[in-house]
């Protein structure tokens, strides 16, 4: 099958679509020039190769070294290895959060899902292996074996936004209440603009959702609701108005410290549209 064609398919365009750095689409399609080389006898090997690399390139990037070295929860495991492959997964996960702050109930959850992602990823090794028996596969079937190299491969990457999701959904309900707190203490100056005076009677936070989770920060953006009373016209015919209108926030807390948010923007984002349809 030609290089064109096998870009065209439906499984090769949406494992691309997981592929974020322009370094990363390139080894693909350097991948897939691989298993066209027809002629080629190791054409298949090489491409399984490539495709295991590239996954592992992904995990490199998205869990550097350097930087796993440096987190709270580091132990040289090996010998042979600075860093091991279940550190790096586990740093996809919860980066420098410590291990205490997490709590031994997620890290079982965590480390669960790191081993799923080792055994599903080891049967690469079926693959790059060369064999006698596998050396003149006929095309028929180094096509369904390239399909399921890009199976495990797309299994791969999708396993590694499940194990940073354990660790996200995890700290949503840990930091909720410091979120709250946070969100219903800022004033929205914006709300200013709509009336004479505008007083904030509270404020309710309804989602709150860990939008990233870095080597320093735990991002954090809320949304909810603010209630207001607005006030026009002067002390002696004054007029009064509740209303209610829709905020977001975004706010970050230190790995070292994750209850002690901080608010990134100056103010709360509230949505006034409706007060002028």
């Amino acid at each position: 099958m030609k290089l064109k064609k096998l870009q065209n398919l439906d499984f090769m365009q949406k494992f691309q679509s997981l592929l974020e750095t322009e370094f990363e689409h390139k080894l693909f399609i350097a991948s897939l020039r691989n298993y066209a080389s027809h002629g080629n006898p190791l054409r298949f090997h090489n491409f399984a190769f490539s495709m295991r690399e590239l996954v592992l390139h992904v995990l490199k990037r998205k869990a550097p070294v350097k930087k796993i070295k440096k987190v709270s929860w580091y132990v040289r495991e090996s010998e042979k290895h600075e860093v091991t492959r279940r550190q790096q997964l586990k740093y996809c996960g919860q980066a420098n959060i410590s291990d205490e702050y997490l709590g031994e109930d997620i890290l079982e959850h965590l480390n669960e899902c790191i081993s799923e992602f080792l055994d599903e990823f080891h049967f690469f090794n079926k693959y790059t292996h060369i064999t006698e028996k596998y050396f003149e596969a006929c095309p028929k079937k180094f096509f369904e074996d390239a399909r399921q190299v890009i199976k495990i491969a797309s299994d791969s990457l999708s396993q590694l936004d499940d194990i940073e999701r354990i660790v996200i959904d995890a700290l949503e309900e840990k930091v909720h209440d410091s979120v709250v707190t946070t969100a219903v203490g800022a004033i929205p100056d914006s709300l200013s603009t709509i009336a004479n005076h505008v007083f904030v009677d509270y404020s309710e936070v309804e989602e709150i959702e860990c939008t990233k989770i870095d080597h320093e920060y735990i991002h954090v953006t809320a949304r909810g609701t603010v209630h207001v009373t607005q006030e026009y016209g002067p002390k002696d015919d004054l007029c009064t108005i509740n209303e209610s209108y829709p905020f977001s926030l975004e706010m970050k807390s230190h790995v070292g410290n994750p209850d002690d948010f901080k608010i990134e923007a100056e103010e709360l984002d509230v949505d006034t549209s409706s007060w002028y349809e």
